[in-house]
């Protein structure tokens, strides 16, 4: 295996330890801000889409390194 391909797996089983470690609430935020992303496209392809809506406690902006 290439030393570029090994810290690529290496960084995506950090991201994913670090996606773990979340708190729920912060997950239900990420799948929130995932849904406003798609929501466009989707619509723009003739779907019916609905984005959750959650308390604004909720809302506050998650940073995920994305190294």
């Amino acid at each position: 295996m290439t030393p570029e391909l090994e810290r690529i797996i290496a960084a995506k089983e950090k991201r994913r330890r670090d996606l773990a470690m979340l708190s729920f609430p912060e997950k239900v935020a990420i799948v929130v801000q995932l849904q406003k992303m798609v929501a466009p496209i989707l619509r723009g392809r003739g779907r019916e889409v609905r984005v959750w809506q959650i308390p604004a406690v909720m809302e506050q902006p998650v940073a995920v390194d994305a190294s």
